[in-house]
C-alpha cells in the first residue's frame, strides 16, 4: 500500500523545478588562474619563450593544454606543455622562436585535481599591439547542462540515499518501509538516478578538450581515469546503483550500499585540491552522510505524519535524537570545510557568485532549524505535527543541497587571487 502518495510527489516536483530553475547558469571552475607570464595584455619588447601559468589548485600532467594564436586568428602550433617541477600548479609551454611582431591569444585548458574542467584566456603582445585583433574560434561545450544533470543524479542519491536509511530503521518501531511508502516511486528515482549519471559522465567528457574519457574507459586507461576523481566518482556511483537494483539480497546488503553510495558523492567536489586532503575528505564524508539523513528523515516524516502521530513514544525519541545528531554534524562539517577551504575575510570582502550561494545556503540552513525547533515543541506538548512546517523545512534544504552543490563547482574566494602576480619560474 502507498502512503501519503501526493505528498511525495509534491517534493519530488519541487525538487526537480528547483534542479531546472538554478542548473541553467553558466558553470566556473574550481581553480582558478591565479597569476601568469605574460601578464594578461602585457607588451613585451622580445619574444618572451615561454608561457606560464599558476592556477590555485594543483593540476593533472595529461590533461592541460595551451593554444597560441595570433592576431587573425591563425592557430600556432606548441610543444605538449608540462607541470613545474617540484609546482604541479603551474604549467609551462614553449613558444616558437620565429613570432613576428604584434598581439597573440591564449587558451590555457587544465583539470585541476579534483576532476573539473577549467578554460583561461588573455592576451601578450611582442613589440606593439595589432591593430585588428580576430578572436580565436573556441569550441566549448554548454556546462548548463553538466550543472543541472549533476543536481538530478546526486540530488536523488543524497535525499534517496538517506530516506531509505530512515525508513531501514523506523520499520524497527513498526513504520512502514521504504517499499511500502512510495512503491514503484523507488523504480523511478532509481531511473532517474542512472540516466542523470550517464548524461553527466558524457556532457563532463564533452568538456574535456584534451582527451576523451570514454575513450580511456574503453581501452581501460587507468592511469588516465584515475587523474579525474570526478570521473571515479561517476564510476562508482553507477556501479553501485546497478548493485543496489540486485533484488532480493539481504537488508544489510542495501544498508551498506545506499551508505557507500552517498559517501561517493564526497569525492567530487573540492575534497582533492585542498590541504591536508585527509582532512578534506573526512569532513565531506560526514558531511554528505549527515546531510542525507537529516534530509531523509524530514521526508520520511512527511510520508508517515498520520502513522507517526499514532505510533510508538520510541520512534519519536529514535526520530528526534537522529535529526538532532545529523543536523549538528552537517552544520559543524560544513562550518569547518568554510574554516579549511577559505576564510571569513574573504568571504566577506569578495562579491562572488560562491559567497551569495553560501549566504543563500547558511539563510536555507537558518530556516530549516526554526522550523525544526517550532516542530519538535509542537509534536512534544500536542503529540501532533504539521505537515506545513515539514514541507516547508524541505523546500529549504533542497536549496541548501542545491547551493552546495553549485558551490562545488565554481571558485571559492582566496588570499591570493591577483593575476599581475609574476612567476617564478625554474631556470633549469
Amino acid at each position: 500500500m502507498t502512503y501519503n502518495i501526493r505528498q511525495y510527489t509534491v517534493v519530488f516536483l519541487l525538487a526537480f523545478l528547483l534542479v531546472l530553475t538554478t542548473g541553467m547558469t553558466t558553470a566556473y571552475a574550481h581553480a582558478g588562474l591565479m597569476s601568469s607570464s605574460p601578464q594578461d595584455g602585457e607588451v613585451l619588447k622580445a619574444n618572451p619563450g615561454q608561457i606560464s601559468a599558476r592556477f590555485t589548485e594543483t593540476l593533472e600532467p595529461d590533461l592541460v593544454n595551451v593554444r597560441l594564436f595570433d592576431w587573425n586568428g591563425k592557430e600556432i602550433k606548441l610543444e605538449r606543455p608540462t607541470l613545474q617541477p617540484g609546482d604541479a600548479s603551474q604549467l609551462n609551454a614553449n613558444l616558437p622562436s620565429d613570432l613576428a611582431e604584434g598581439t597573440y591569444s591564449v587558451i590555457v585548458t587544465v583539470v585541476s585535481e579534483d576532476g573539473h574542467p577549467i578554460s583561461e584566456k588573455l592576451t601578450f603582445s611582442i613589440g606593439q599591439k595589432s591593430a585588428v585583433v580576430v578572436p580565436p574560434n573556441e569550441q566549448k561545450a554548454d556546462s548548463s547542462y553538466l550543472i543541472m544533470y549533476r543536481y538530478l543524479a546526486q540530488g536523488i542519491i543524497l535525499v534517496g540515499g538517506g530516506l531509505y536509511l530512515v525508513a531501514w530503521a523506523a520499520q524497527r518501531h513498526g513504520l512502514p518501509s521504504l517499499a511500502q511508502l512510495i512503491g514503484i516511486g523507488r523504480q523511478i528515482g532509481w531511473s532517474l538516478a542512472i540516466i542523470g549519471l550517464i548524461f553527466l559522465w558524457f556532457l563532463y567528457d564533452e568538456s574535456l578538450t584534451t582527451v576523451s574519457l570514454t575513450q580511456a574507459l574503453w581501452q581501460m586507461d587507468g592511469n588516465l581515469l584515475s587523474q579525474s576523481p570526478f570521473a571515479i566518482m561517476l564510476l562508482v556511483s553507477f556501479a553501485l546503483l546497478l548493485l543496489i537494483a540486485i533484488p532480493n539480497m539481504v537488508s544489510g546488503w542495501y544498508v551498506g550500499i545506499w551508505v557507500l553510495l552517498i559517501s561517493a558523492q564526497a569525492f567530487g567536489g573540492h575534497a582533492w585540491g585542498i590541504a591536508p586532503v585527509w582532512l578534506s575528505i573526512l569532513l565531506r564524508l560526514l558531511h554528505v552522510l549527515t546531510v542525507a539523513v537529516w534530509m531523509g528523515a524530514l521526508v520520511y516524516l512527511l510520508l508517515t505524519v498520520k502513522a507517526v502521530e499514532r505510533g510508538q513514544e520510541s520512534f519519536k525519541k529514535f526520530f528526534l535524537q537522529t535529526v538532532a545528531v545529523a543536523a549538528v554534524l552537517a552544520v559543524v562539517t560544513g562550518v569547518v570545510m568554510l574554516i579549511v577551504q577559505t576564510d571569513v575575510m574573504n568571504i566577506i570582502q569578495s562579491a562572488t557568485a560562491w559567497s551569495y550561494l553560501l549566504y543563500g545556503k547558511i539563510a536555507s540552513v537558518c530556516l530549516m532549524l526554526l522550523l525544526a525547533f517550532r516542530q519538535t515543541r509542537r509534536w512534544r506538548t500536542k503529540n501532533s505535527l504539521k505537515p506545513a512546517y515539514l514541507r516547508w523545512e524541505i523546500v529549504f534544504g533542497i536549496i541548501a543541497i542545491l547551493a552546495g552543490l553549485w558551490m562545488s563547482q565554481i571558485n571559492y574566494p582566496t588570499a591570493v587571487t591577483n593575476n599581475q602576480a609574476v612567476i617564478q619560474t625554474d631556470s633549469n
